[in-house]
């Protein structure tokens, strides 16, 4: 699976630092995440070190799809890259609005909430792509120019997943507290954090059944069923009729209202 579809996840992590789950006996045993080199990656997967407000980081990435295989033989199954690659480090060119619903509430919801954000995107000149992630929600990605700083970029989502709460608070909410969560929509803009990572298109999950994290057109989003609804055969099959992503245009960060 993860040789087919190496061109087009390659557009999601290449030159990206990025963690790891790896899973080396299976999903039912134990997994790990893993972010720096270690021993056996291979030669393709490099190692990155950099400093940021007194702080030494060491992570990988890989350039190729040599690099990609190399941790796929040693039992990686998901890849969680950066917003950010290793060319401007410090300055993000994702943003990235994570919808993650509570378990009551129907994915017809998420789904609303999907075409919210997008519309308000919209509405300040943002264009915005969508994912399903594999799991229970949905993402929805900006594309930037690498000029913003991670907080500037942190900020501007944080300042919109407020507002939509503040509008709706019986449907959102803006914060990881579990207890404030029940029958809502999370929207986690913690994404867009230093050092936070987001599942990478093309990625599979190690879930029951492998779902698979899969970029969509926004026109696809009506016949959506879940989140977790692709599988690897699915998504192998619907590559056949696509070619990989170029790269998306870079849109400047406007000051927000």
């Amino acid at each position: 699976y993860y040789a087919a579809v190496a061109p087009f996840l390659l557009a999601e992590i290449q030159d990206r630092p990025l963690s790891l789950l790896r899973c080396p006996s299976g999903i039912k045993a134990d997994c790990f995440y893993q972010r720096n080199l270690g021993f056996g990656l291979g030669t393709h997967v490099h190692p990155f070190v950099w400093k940021y407000k007194g702080r030494s980081y060491k992570y990988i990435y890989v350039k190729d799809e040599q690099g990609l295989m190399e941790m796929i033989q040693m039992g990686v199954i998901e890849l969680h890259p950066w917003g950010a690659t290793i060319d401007h480090i410090h300055t993000p060119d994702r943003m990235i609005f994570d919808l993650d619903p509570d378990a009551t509430v129907p994915f017809s919801e998420v789904k609303q909430a999907a075409c919210e954000v997008r519309d308000r995107l919209k509405q300040v000149g943002l264009d915005s792509a969508l994912k399903c992630t594999g799991g229970k929600g949905l993402h929805v990605v900006v594309s930037l120019a690498p000029t913003n700083s991670w907080e500037q970029v942190k900020d501007w989502s944080r300042t919109l997943a407020q507002t939509m709460v503040r509008e709706a608070p019986d449907r959102y909410v803006a914060t990881i507290t579990k207890s404030k969560r029940i029958g809502k929509i999370l929207i986690d803009f913690f994404r867009n954090d230093y050092t936070a990572t987001s599942i990478a298109g093309y990625s599979l999950r190690a879930r029951p059944g492998a779902p698979v994290a899969v970029p969509l057109e926004w026109r696809e989003l009506t016949a959506l069923n879940s989140a977790d609804q692709f599988r690897m055969d699915a998504v192998l099959e619907r590559i056949q009729r696509r070619a990989p992503q170029k790269a998306p245009s870079e849109q400047q960060l406007p000051k927000m209202r």
